[in-house]
C-alpha cells in the first residue's frame, strides 16, 4: 500500500474513533495534526485575514463533527474537509459580496473619497484626483473580506458592529480587526504608488 492509501485508512480510522464517543477527543486532536495546518493555509490565502482565518479553520473543524453522518467514506477526509471550507467561504461570500460588487452604484472612486488612511500624510504635489485614483487602485488590490468592510463602513455608513454581524464575522474582535488590517494595507500600498510617482516624475524631469 502506498503512502497515500496508508493515510486514507488513517484517516477512517480517526473518522471511526470520532464518531465512537469515549475517544473522541484524542481522535480530533490527531486529525487537527494531520490537516489544520493544510486548511488554514487554504483560508489565510483566500481571506487575508489571520484572525479570521483561524477562525473559520476553527468552525471548520465543528462543522466536520456535525457532518459526520453524512461522510460515507467516498473520499479521503482531506477532500471532505476542503469540500467543507469551500462551502463555508462561498457561504460567506455571498454576504460580502453585496458590499463588493462594482457594477453596484458605488464605484470604488466614491469609496476612495471617503476613506481615511492614518498614518499617511497627503502629498500636496499630487492632485486629489490622483490621489483618489491610486486610492481607488489600493481598494481594488484589497482582499474580499477587508474591502467588503471599508465599504459596508465608510461608503454606507455601518457601525462596526453592525458590520459584524452583516458580514457574519465570528472572530473576536469582528470589523475592527479586519478594518484595521484593511488600512495598514490601503497605507502600505499607497505609499508603494506614491514613492513610484516621485520617481517617476524626476525620471521625466531629469
Amino acid at each position: 500500500m502506498d503512502g497515500a492509501g496508508r493515510a486514507m485508512d488513517e484517516d477512517r480510522a480517526l473518522l471511526e474513533r470520532l464518531r465512537s464517543g469515549p475517544a473522541r477527543g484524542d481522535a480530533m486532536a490527531q486529525i487537527l495534526e494531520r490537516h489544520a495546518e493544510r486548511t488554514y493555509a487554504f483560508f489565510r490565502a483566500r481571506v487575508g485575514d489571520p484572525e479570521i482565518a483561524a477562525e473559520l479553520n476553527q468552525e471548520l473543524y465543528l462543522a466536520l463533527l456535525d457532518s459526520l453522518r453524512s461522510f460515507r467514506g467516498e473520499c479521503s477526509l482531506e477532500t471532505w474537509l476542503f469540500r467543507l471550507a469551500r462551502w463555508r467561504l462561498a457561504k460567506l461570500r455571498r454576504r460580502w459580496s453585496v458590499h463588493t460588487d462594482e457594477s453596484a452604484p458605488r464605484p470604488l472612486e466614491a469609496v476612495a473619497e471617503r476613506v481615511p488612511v492614518p498614518g499617511l500624510e497627503p502629498d500636496e504635489r499630487a492632485a486629489r484626483s490622483e490621489r483618489i485614483r491610486r486610492l481607488r487602485d489600493c481598494l481594488a488590490r484589497l482582499p474580499e473580506i477587508e474591502r467588503a468592510v471599508v465599504v459596508a463602513h465608510y461608503y454606507e455608513g455601518q457601525t462596526l458592529d453592525e458590520v459584524t454581524r452583516r458580514l457574519g464575522l465570528t472572530n473576536p474582535s469582528g470589523a475592527r480587526a479586519v478594518l484595521l488590517a484593511a488600512q495598514r494595507h490601503l497605507r502600505a500600498c499607497l505609499h508603494r504608488k506614491e514613492r513610484a510617482g516621485r520617481c517617476a516624475k524626476r525620471r521625466r524631469t531629469g
